[in-house]
């Protein structure tokens, strides 16, 4: 699934090519990811795109009037010009000759049509923190209202926006700290490395262009690099960069988990 650097690749290259272009025409191919809107294209065509942003793993398409929140889940593709196969479920056709496809070999993402005051509230009531924008304080406050293992709450949208799997399991390494490790007994130095490497690696994984695992690539087509410096993730039973012992996995929050038993505390 793609997660904040991802989302953020996808959210700079759709910015150097569709920004103040008009949507000339709708075609939609598969209703469910519309949500069944029946007055999508009545909503959206005619518009023009005035800025795109990213919060947390969601797209907004700003338009004149409204917005498209757009979410990819896990394998949907946003591709400028892209080709159009059996798993282009949307085209949005644009100015100059040109037009944005939405792809999805499994059909789970969704583009909504969302006034402002109902993206707003979407937003307010269903994101949590920016990472990237969250100061120590609000971090703090947040994740110690919960329990439980560290990484279950890393992955809680509803807590801090756009940390999924594979950025959950990197940050934790970082920080020497175990997923499994309960949040309500991190003491103020966990907090304050966990907080740290969670700027510091989103940045970085985003200059790498994200991480490619499986299909992922931004809207012109290209992967990401930053799975060739994972530490941990997808590296079960190799050597820790670290202290050299076996990396081990367990299941969080019904994810496959890789951590060191060695040098990350828990």
């Amino acid at each position: 699934m793609p997660e904040l650097p991802e989302v953020e690749n996808v959210v700079r290259g759709l910015k150097k090519n569709i920004l103040n272009k008009k949507i000339c025409g709708v075609e939609v191919l598969t209703e469910s990811i519309i949500n069944g809107d029946q007055n999508f294209t009545q909503k959206v065509q005619g518009q023009i795109i005035e800025d795109i942003q990213r919060r947390g793993k969601y797209i907004i398409i700003k338009l004149n009037q409204g917005n498209l929140l757009i979410h990819l889940r896990m394998t949907g593709k946003l591709l400028y010009n892209g080709d159009k196969d059996k798993h282009t479920h949307l085209i949005l056709y644009l100015s100059q000759d040109t037009w944005l496809s939405y792809k999805d070999v499994r059909k789970f993402g969704r583009i909504l049509y969302l006034s402002d005051s109902q993206l707003q509230n979407y937003l307010a009531t269903k994101v949590g923190l920016e990472p990237l924008e969250m100061s120590f304080e609000e971090f703090s406050q947040r994740i110690m209202k919960k329990k439980g293992p560290i990484k279950k709450n890393l992955l809680d949208q509803g807590v801090i926006a756009g940390i999924g799997n594979i950025y959950a399991d990197e940050i934790l390494f970082a920080s020497g700290v175990k997923p499994q490790y309960p949040t309500e007994k991190l003491d103020p130095a966990d907090l304050k490395a966990i907080y740290e490497n969670i700027k510091s690696i989103l940045a970085i994984a985003i200059e790498a262009g994200g991480s490619t695992i499986r299909d992922y690539v931004d809207s012109t087509g290209k992967a990401g690099d930053f799975q060739n410096f994972h530490k941990v993730y997808g590296r079960f039973g190799q050597a820790c960069v670290r202290c050299n012992s076996s990396l081990d996995k367990t299941k969080i929050a019904g994810r496959t988990t890789v951590f060191c038993p060695d040098c990350q505390k828990g």
